[in-house]
């Protein structure tokens, strides 16, 4: 009978188990969470995804070389779920659950490495891997990068990141151990570093530092000659080149390309690379805060923009970065004057974890002006060195000082970040709270008002709605996606006068937006004004081409015109891309057929359609009347 090692399984398997369970708890309740912001133009409205095996070819690629494989995934997640977010959020917590137990791997593989291979906290190495675990899997600051259904972007890259990491450190732990340079082994944990490697750039462009986090990694911990060094790194130095490759004829700034959301905030379009960073050094403390005290978190922030470094806060977080770097600069062992020290051993791996933080902040974070300066979930893989700093010095603490203290401590703050989390959670469980909480925390930002609006209105709370798409409005006349919503509140409260002044402000504003023009086109077609129907719709489509919505009105408003041909013909194209896509609207589609082919007199045909729509949906009693006079 086979057995498991004892020691396997307090060392491994309970660390595992533990760090899944934990994970489960502060995510059980966020499964049901909707799509929100921008999943919608991600996801439920994204057509290139709507197809896997459309999207597996050059179709897919072509429409997001830069995120092909994290696009791929959602990809996979409307072939199988549609738009049933269940399935969607348990990729993310698998996602998410795997990054921990990387986390718990990697902080557990560098005790083996040269540098701490004789540590003194060698024997509590496991423990302080499980509390760097634990502390990455339950902390509410990850709700953004897990719950927020699209930026599985930050945490799928972060996840391959660490995977090329930990495997680039076996292959130089299985050529220390074995003392040859290649070997079976050696081959293919650096074949899956490089990998991963390719894989994480192709996900997210934070991933662009994975290879100078390699290097980092490779001088830290390890030891030999320095040339030979650098050309084990080489390759995987060599995929610094992707991402920028990946961004080549985009058309598209840099800052434009890292943005996280398409829904844009006006003041955030014209920041200055100099104002971006002085921003950014503010950002970082109040990342740094936020991992200390998850308090106030919030899906936008309404954060101000500054202009010179002389501004106290500016300052004060510039001076705390530098005292951070300093700080990592003699956990190294280095003072000024070149003269050396030192430390304890393990004191470097709480200078690797300040080092990863910059690190896998300098893509977002630096130079490089991105339209949103703050988002939690850009926290998801620099929180990584923090959570190893915050778990060593905690060993270095039980060490100093025996006994339960400690450990108790350290599991008492694992559990008060668990239940922080499912506090949040509870906060994303629907778009009326999470904006809702949004507006309470950014009172002064249109973009939470609009989100409000639109979470009022799919829970049937009109008035209340357009209450909130005014407030939008207030704070920011320009932004005409409110101006759209308001007028579909309107629109769908039968105020077709209010509707057609807002919405046709709206297609002034944004004369290239294809759903201000579909939506044009469905107030003249409610107001039975059929011509100027038809012409918004071919201006929607003109601009969008795979736009659902105007294809299938089309039909119907060619029927009613008594231009049967036209409808027919429409109909027809409107069904190719229902049934391409499995949309949902196919029942209508072939009733609206039935209903052309009578007109044309083609009586079995009608009846055929009649049939594929009842059989659809057997309900639908226009379909089940039409069939049943034919009789």
């Amino acid at each position: 009978m086979f057995c498991v090692p004892r020691v396997w399984c307090r060392e491994v398997g309970f660390p595992v188990l533990l760090i899944i369970v934990v994970g489960l708890f502060c995510y059980a309740n966020s499964l049901h969470v909707p799509f929100v912001f921008d999943d919608d133009s991600s996801i439920t409205e994204n057509s290139q995804i709507h197809n896997l095996a459309e999207f597996c070819g050059p179709a897919g690629y072509g429409y997001t070389p830069r995120r092909f494989i994290g696009y791929l995934t959602f990809a996979v997640n409307y072939h199988f779920h549609g738009l049933d977010v269940a399935g969607y959020h348990l990729v993310n917590l698998a996602i998410h659950l795997g990054c921990a137990l990387l986390v718990f791997i990697l902080a557990r593989m560098t005790f083996q490495t040269p540098w701490l291979r004789n540590s003194s906290l060698g024997p509590r190495a496991g423990w302080l891997a499980l509390f760097a675990a634990l502390l990455f899997v339950a902390h509410p600051v990850q709700t953004q990068a897990v719950t927020y259904i699209v930026q599985r972007l930050a945490s799928l890259a972060t996840g391959f990141y660490l995977l090329a990491l930990v495997a680039y450190g076996r292959a130089r732990l299985s050529q220390e151990r074995w003392g040859r340079d290649f070997s079976l082994p050696i081959v293919l944990w650096y074949g899956l570093a490089l990998l991963a490697a390719g894989l994480a750039m192709k996900t997210k462009e934070i991933a662009f530092t994975l290879p100078l986090a390699a290097a980092v990694y490779e001088f830290s911990f390890f030891r030999g000659r320095v040339g030979k060094r650098w050309l084990f790194l080489a390759p995987l130095l060599a995929t610094l080149l992707i991402v920028p490759l990946s961004m080549l004829g985009s058309g598209q700034s840099v800052g434009a390309l890292l943005s996280d959301v398409n829904e844009v905030v006006r003041e955030t379009e014209t920041i200055g690379r100099g104002a971006y960073l002085l921003t950014q050094f503010s950002v970082i403390a109040t990342y740094l805060r936020l991992l200390i005290l998850p308090v106030g978190q919030n899906l936008d922030y309404d954060y101000p923009v500054f202009h010179s470094l002389f501004v106290p806060r500016v300052m004060a977080s510039l001076l705390l970065i530098f005292a951070l770097l300093g700080l990592a600069a003699w956990l190294y062992g280095f003072r000024p004057r070149g003269r050396a020290i030192n430390p304890a051993p393990e004191a470097r791996l709480i200078g690797f974890g300040i080092v990863w933080f910059f690190l896998a902040l300098a893509v977002e974070s630096s130079l490089v002006p991105i339209r949103d300066v703050i988002f939690e979930h850009r926290l998801y893989l620099p929180s990584v060195g923090v959570f190893l700093a915050i778990a060593t010095a905690a060993g270095m603490l039980w060490r100093r000082h025996p006994g339960r203290s400690v450990p108790v401590a350290a599991m008492g703050v694992v559990l008060a970040l668990a239940l922080a989390t499912w506090q949040r959670n509870l906060v994303w469980g629907s778009l009326e709270s999470i904006w809702g909480d949004v507006t309470a925390k950014s009172p002064a930002k249109a973009r939470g008002f609009k989100g409000l609006g639109r979470a009022l209105d799919l829970t049937g709370k009109s008035a209340a709605a357009v209450v909130a798409y005014q407030q939008a409005l207030r704070l920011d006349p320009t932004m005409y996606k409110a101006r759209l919503d308001l007028g579909v509140s309107y629109l769908e409260q039968g105020r077709y006068d209010a509707a057609l002044a807002e919405i046709t402000r709206a297609v002034q504003q944004a004369p290239g937006d294809a759903r201000a023009h579909y939506n044009l086109g469905l107030v003249f077609d409610r107001l039975g004004r059929l011509d100027r129907a038809l012409e918004e719709y071919h201006r929607a489509l003109a601009l969008k081409p795979d736009y659902k919505e105007p294809l299938f009105n089309l039909g119907p408003v060619y029927g009613r015109l008594g231009r049967v041909d036209q409808a027919i013909d429409y109909l027809t194209q409107a069904l190719r891309l229902a049934e391409k896509y499995g949309y949902d609207q196919r029942e209508s589609i072939h009733y609206n057929l039935g209903v052309a082919y009578d007109l044309k007199g083609w009586s079995a045909k009608a009846g055929v359609e009649y049939k594929r729509a009842l059989a659809l949906r057997p309900d639908y009693g226009e379909a089940r009347r039409a069939l049943a006079n034919r009789r």
